[in-house]
């Protein structure tokens, strides 16, 4: 469950303050990039798949209901398989469109600085020391990335170990090791993984 806060008369996720965020620092920080605007449209179209599949899901998981009430396509969704379905098919989306290291590095900001304020945003429920401490150390390792931009390497090695640190943090703490139970942050955090090696890998080989 994630936090919740309110402007006004509006509710809004944390995890929806985080994405907001999150872009905005990855925007900022890639100010001076020719390639910046090209890298945000596909990313665009990498959430309008995302949301597109994620509704579209509904369908399959919940044939009888949409037979019985077709306009419920427009309020419900795929639910969590539905969700976790849309993920992969946008960063399959995102691998094939990505062009150079760049992209690579683009992204390790942006997933570093949404795990630094989800982990930051969760502080009122989770006041534990294993969040906190996650929280510091994944803050200040944005923080150095903002003094090394262009350094891509020292950026994926400490983007990876990030990575890897919330996601054995998550398993243990947050979801218990049932492998079944893991929740969508940690299976983000496995497709991240994944598209920051393969994507990697490719664009090394390429240039």
């Amino acid at each position: 469950m994630f936090e919740t806060f309110t402007l006004g008369g509006l509710a809004i996720p944390s995890i929806y303050m985080a994405i907001l965020l999150s872009l905005v620092v990855t925007y900022l920080m890639l100010w001076d990039s020719e390639e910046k605007r090209t890298l945000f449209s596909r990313w665009v179209n990498a959430l309008i798949i995302l949301f597109l599949i994620y509704k579209i899901t509904y369908l399959f998981f919940n044939w009888n209901a949409f037979t019985d009430n077709p306009f419920g396509v427009f309020y419900y969704d795929g639910g969590a398989q539905g969700l976790l379905i849309a993920l992969m098919a946008a960063f399959l989306y995102l691998f094939y469109q990505s062009k150079g290291l760049f992209y690579v590095e683009a992204y390790c900001i942006f997933a570093v600085s949404f795990l630094t304020f989800q982990g930051i945003l969760e502080f009122r429920t989770l006041m534990q020391w294993h969040y906190i401490a996650l929280a510091i150390i994944t803050l200040a390792v944005l923080v150095s990335i903002y003094f090394i931009w262009r350094r891509f390497r020292v950026i994926f090695i400490l983007s990876i170990t990030i990575f890897l640190m919330h996601l054995i943090a998550r398993f243990f703490i947050y979801s218990g090791p049932e492998f079944v139970g893991i929740s969508i942050i940690q299976w983000w955090i496995i497709l991240s993984l994944v598209y920051s090696v393969l994507t990697t890998v490719k664009d090394a080989e390429s240039e």
